[in-house]
């Protein structure tokens, strides 16, 4: 069963990186609509932050996961054809997504809850 677990885990691999760009994406969409609020409301600001956050606690569970099945999950930023390897934790990307979603998540709430 861990031999399985651990080829699945290696066949997601390359179906990572886009996750990281698309939770990377919808977090810094969280704060712009959170400063843009005036105008737009705080809901859609408040949707990409629960995204985000989703993003962050898929990443934060994933390193979990790995640690469990005896792997180190992390992602490789750099260019494996120069022999550049700048690996990231996925729990660092997790937290990069969770902390900044939270934060806005809440002024978000708060502010609606306000009116």
């Amino acid at each position: 069963m861990k031999q399985f677990l651990l080829n699945m885990m290696t066949a997601m691999m390359p179906a990572m990186v886009p996750m990281v760009w698309i939770g990377g994406i919808l977090t810094v969409l969280a704060v712009v609509l959170y400063v843009l609020a005036s105008k737009a409301g705080y809901k859609p600001a408040l949707w990409a932050a629960r995204a985000a956050m989703a993003f962050g606690i898929f990443f934060l569970a994933c390193q979990v996961a790995g640690y469990l099945l005896g792997a180190g999950p992390s992602i490789n930023f750099g260019d494996p054809r120069k022999f550049e390897f700048i690996l990231v934790g996925f729990w660092i990307i997790g937290l990069a997504m969770l902390i900044p979603g939270w934060i806005v998540w809440s002024f978000s709430s708060s502010k609606l809850s306000n009116g």
